[in-house]
């Protein structure tokens, strides 16, 4: 796990990031360009042209495009003369092939936020780009070979490596590779392993070409934990929390030890009207010695009550329905789980069969007061969704 100093917000975002960048590492992901203005040209890459590293392909297509740079324009034409100008490479090499050219979509120009991540720690993202590939011959993952695993993680490295052979290569999915490769070293301790990833020649197999990946691996030392202190806040105050810790004083540093006290206290001050809640750590890293200091502090912010209440598009019945459902009214101390429950709840409801929700709560946090909608719609139909 990362030992930088991390804000805990909630699981469930972490998670949906972990999905979406695997999903855009394999191509599964289509988005469209995004709104506004959009760059009249864009730096190129190549995504499985495996014949030629970016670098020599960039080489050759200068000579052979007049005035191209290490831009493209975002248009038809300036696309078409470097899909072109492959084709050509590729056929002189004996090699027919269909290619195709992919403009970044907005999450490519989107900000990261490292804290929705996994342990905290985003991977480094490229700059957009059009993405050059071929959609014909085939280009697949040959063996993944593993050189100078660690023993206490080869298992895991072994496991992540196989689940990649025989998916299509791209370089995106190489690039998720050696972030999940180096996610399962640190999970294990190694906190400044660092994962190379190299491709051999490819190879013809029938009519598809297979690429041999190479993972180059630097283990580092491996980091055990020194001490572990945690302060449960206002409503804590005084409590010893040590039950709740994963781990314990002279533990290989593995997954956030922290993490099952994070999401307890996370719902117990969100229960109690904190909804400004940050559940902080603050790990200390000592380089020379391998050992890791973990320190937990709560900032609650203030106590939230609710100011009103507007529930959209049901009639009056199915409004004083879902205001009994939700248990919660004007005044009372804003408890943002019992939104959370409300989803069930509606779900099993036969005056709101068919029924879904969006909410969207607005902080005044000058006046400590929040404002929730609860924007109710037919299922099939677009509704309005806030996730927080």
């Amino acid at each position: 796990m990362s030992v930088e100093s991390k804000v805990f917000r909630g699981v469930s975002k972490s998670v949906l990031a972990g999905l979406l960048l695997g999903q855009i590492a394999f191509g599964q992901l289509q988005t469209a360009k995004p709104a506004g203005a959009y760059p009249s040209s864009l730096p190129y890459r190549f995504s499985n042209v495996v014949w030629w590293s970016d670098d020599e392909l960039r080489t050759l297509l200068k000579k052979r495009i007049p005035g191209l740079g290490d831009e493209v324009a975002t248009t038809t034409a300036g696309e078409g003369k470097i899909r072109d100008a492959l084709k050509i490479l590729l056929k002189e090499k004996g090699i027919a092939a269909e290619v195709q050219s992919e403009e970044p979509g907005p999450l490519a120009f989107a900000p990261v936020h490292p804290e929705y991540f996994p342990a905290g720690k985003a991977p480094e993202r490229p700059q957009p780009a059009i993405l050059f590939s071929l959609l014909a011959p085939k280009v697949l993952i040959d063996k993944v070979q593993l050189q100078n695993p660690p023993a206490e993680a080869m298992d895991a490295l072994a496991q992540e490596a196989k689940s990649f052979e025989g998916r299509p290569y791209r370089a995106e999915s190489e690039e998720f590779a050696s972030y999940r490769m180096g996610e399962l070293l640190e999970e294990r301790g190694f906190l400044d392993g660092k994962v190379r990833l190299r491709r051999d020649a490819p190879r013809k197999d029938g009519d598809r070409w297979l690429v041999a990946i190479r993972a180059e691996i630097d283990a580092g030392p491996r980091y055990r934990i020194s001490e572990l202190t945690a302060d449960g806040g206002p409503l804590l105050a005084g409590r010893d929390l040590r039950s709740f810790f994963g781990a314990s004083s002279g533990d290989v540093v593995g997954r956030d030890p922290f993490e099952r006290l994070k999401e307890g206290l996370w719902a117990l001050y969100k229960h109690s009207g904190y909804a400004d809640i940050e559940v902080m750590d603050d790990p200390i890293r000592d380089a020379q010695r391998a050992l890791v200091s973990y320190h937990l502090t709560v900032n609650p912010g203030p106590v939230y009550h609710l100011r009103t209440l507007t529930i959209e598009k049901l009639d009056a019945a199915q409004m004083a329905k879902v205001r009994e459902l939700l248990g919660m009214k004007q005044g009372d101390v804003y408890q943002g789980d019992l939104v959370d429950s409300l989803y069930r709840k509606v779900t099993n409801e036969p005056l709101l069969k068919g029924y879904k929700f969006g909410f969207g709560p607005r902080r005044d946090k000058q006046a400590q007061a929040i404002d929730l909608t609860l924007s109710f719609f037919k299922e099939g139909e677009e509704g309005k969704v806030t996730v927080k």
